[in-house]
């Protein structure tokens, strides 16, 4: 009996009155943990083992995808940050487009990030931008809640529906009582809990009368400088001139020119524009809502429009455009994907 207790122990050698035995079988035991330890370490690298594995659990391999380096804030999270107020924490109460725009931003985050394009059927061009159907080419996570979760959405349903259909059923904006589970819920506090999440919010909670609220006020100013200043680049600069930050910004971020764009028109679409502007002179703030309109217009079609801007802001911007679509072939189905939506933001106030 003790015999067959030190073979478990030990390895292979049975206990004897010499104590170098009884040594031996311990260094044994303690180089077969070290063994178990070291093979399970190999494993979770090494995607061929049989022990389950997923590459997203490896914060080396999380940072960079086959599509380019992940932003470090979404579009949407962006958008959102520029309609907070900076020490109240809260959007304006009487901003009701706001909710509908993030819909539109979602779509266009997952085209850009090649998990979802406008399906190739040469019929489609029989109809408009925003009523020919999408499909989901990728169904994989991005990391992003709010961005799985419609994608989780997209996957599981049986038909191919069209983008406005899409952007309508995220927003609730339906009368299919079979389809009115597709709405995303509390978005935006949502987005802010994530801004909180990675180190740009903070939380409090205020008393409203009545009742009290969680708010959300600016714990990290940078990144909101950063994209105010990107956004008055785009609509105020002559030439166009991206400032890259390592970890905001990046310079190896895929379609930087063309996700500046969307922010714009994403704010203008939001009515978020006018917090952007607020410290500009008034003859300089009716230029910039004019570019505003110019960029809806000129990127609500595919291929994109090349039209010279009549207030001289953005000169180089199309060139720029032009070099990101030729350096990523065979993505046309996804750009077009991103001008349907931006043509529903140039219909807003008809929509709403």
């Amino acid at each position: 009996m003790s015999s067959g207790l030190s073979r478990r122990r030990g390895g292979a050698k049975k206990t004897s009155d010499n104590g170098d035995d009884e040594e031996a079988s311990l260094e044994n035991g303690v180089s077969n943990m070290s063994l178990n330890n070291s093979t399970n370490k190999e494993s979770i690298r090494n995607p061929e083992s049989k022990i389950g594995y997923d590459p997203r659990d490896d914060p080396s391999m999380n940072n960079e995808d086959k599509y380019g380096t992940k932003p470090f804030l979404t579009l949407l999270e962006e958008v959102l940050l520029l309609g907070l107020k900076d020490k109240e924490g809260y959007l304006s109460f009487w901003n009701d487009n706001i909710s509908y725009a993030l819909r539109g931003l979602i779509i266009i985050e997952l085209a850009l990030r090649n998990k979802i394009r406008m399906v190739n059927d040469p019929a489609r061009k029989r109809f408009e931008l925003a009523d020919r159907l999408i499909e989901v080419v990728d169904s994989t996570m991005t990391g992003e809640t709010l961005l799985d979760e419609a994608l989780k959405l997209m996957k599981n349903d049986d038909e191919n529906l069209s983008v406005l259909n899409w952007i309508d059923l995220l927003s609730g904006e339906t009368w299919n009582l079979m389809k009115i589970n597709y709405q995303l819920k509390q978005v935006r506090e949502r987005l802010a809990k994530g801004l909180v999440d990675k180190g740009v919010l903070r939380t409090e909670r205020k008393n409203f009368l009545l009742f009290d609220m969680p708010t959300h006020p600016i714990n990290d100013p940078l990144p909101k400088k950063k994209i105010t200043a990107r956004v008055l680049n785009m609509l105020t600069s002559r030439n166009v001139i991206l400032d890259y930050d390592e970890k905001y910004f990046p310079s190896t971020l895929e379609w930087k020119y063309l996700r500046t764009v969307v922010l714009v028109c994403g704010c203008s679409a939001a009515n978020v524009l006018e917090n952007v502007l607020v410290d500009v002179n008034f003859d300089m703030r009716d230029q910039a809502f004019i570019r505003a309109e110019e960029l809806l217009g000129n990127f609500s079609d595919f291929p994109f429009i090349d039209k010279a801007s009549s207030v001289g802001f953005g000169m180089n911007l199309n060139s720029e455009i032009d070099r990101e679509v030729d350096a990523h072939q065979g993505f046309e189905m996804n750009l077009e994907v991103v001008a349907s939506v931006i043509s529903i933001f140039s219909k807003m106030d008809a929509i709403i």
